[in-house]
């Protein structure tokens, strides 16, 4: 690989939150936070309800352990900045879509140690992917938005400028990065074809979504997010905890097909999103 897949996706996390950052005000961000019954609802759904459907999943397919392990983990630990590939298209909800992904991102370091106790095999004990965790979002998440709001209060005139050259180049980092992960994810996904695996994954991938756009309230724009946002589980933080808590095993294959299986079908939702909302004003004509 030319480049690391992990330093393609931090590259990719920085510039988009940096970019939103320079289109949304921080006044915006904290009325988003305001909205308590939409946030209840959220993380009722991925902390209690989504993490009850992995667990069904489970027992329902005739999984190996390991299959099993890294299934339960994708089910409990939820966020994932992949998501913002697809939810920063949501423009009116942009403030929204990047309140939800920090919000996500946060939970997953309370979920994340729960989820490790409660695993059928027991792992090594580590506190590195915490850490790990923590920092991440401090530093990729975070630090790139507020540097984006004071940027955009220092430079208004700058900001829309920089938002398109941005956009163009988070889009290519992207397609990059899943170019040079294309490899690993088709060893990935022939190593763990069988007893219904990929199935089982798919199922939590559409669930999720599903739940995620029951919650969202009457805005279409909001189900957009929350359906893409709740679907997209914690890839990055559920490989940390494979290599540092259950070394040796093939849970960290899981979340890496699970990559293969969200994208394009987030892809094909958005498409799908886009294309009925062009529509339905001719329809209603």
């Amino acid at each position: 690989m030319l480049i690391p897949p992990l330093l393609l996706l931090n590259l990719f996390v920085v510039i988009v939150m940096f970019s939103i950052g320079l289109r949304v005000s921080g006044g915006e961000l904290v009325d988003i936070l305001r909205q308590r019954a939409l946030f209840v609802r959220t993380l009722l759904a991925n902390c209690l309800l989504i993490p009850a459907i992995g667990f069904l999943l489970v027992r329902v397919f005739p999984l190996t352990p390991d299959a099993s392990i890294g299934i339960l983990l994708l089910a409990a630990i939820p966020g994932t900045p992949i998501a913002l590939q697809f939810t920063r298209q949501a423009k009116t909800r942009l403030p929204f879509a990047a309140a939800m992904i920090f919000l996500l991102s946060l939970v997953s370091i309370a979920m994340t140690p729960l989820a490790i106790e409660v695993m059928p095999q027991p792992a090594q004990r580590n506190q590195r992917p915490i850490l790990v965790l923590l920092m991440s979002i401090v530093l990729y998440i975070a630090l790139p938005l507020f540097v984006g709001l004071w940027a955009a209060r220092r430079t208004p005139k700058m900001a829309p400028r920089l938002v398109l050259l941005l956009g163009v180049l988070a889009t290519f980092t992207f397609l990059f990065l899943m170019w040079e992960t294309r490899l690993v994810r088709r060893e990935a996904f022939n190593a763990i074809r069988g007893r219904g695996t990929i199935l089982a994954m798919l199922l939590l991938l559409l669930l999720s979504m599903l739940i995620g756009w029951l919650i969202g309230g009457p805005d279409p724009e909001s189900r957009r997010v929350l359906a893409t946002s709740t679907g997209m589980r914690s890839v990055i933080v559920v490989l940390y905890v494979a290599r540092y808590c259950f070394p040796g095993t093939s849970v960290h294959m899981i979340p890496i097909v699970y990559v293969s299986l969200m994208v394009p079908t987030n892809l094909l939702f958005h498409l799908a999103f886009t294309g009925w909302h062009k529509l339905r004003p001719s329809a209603e004509v």
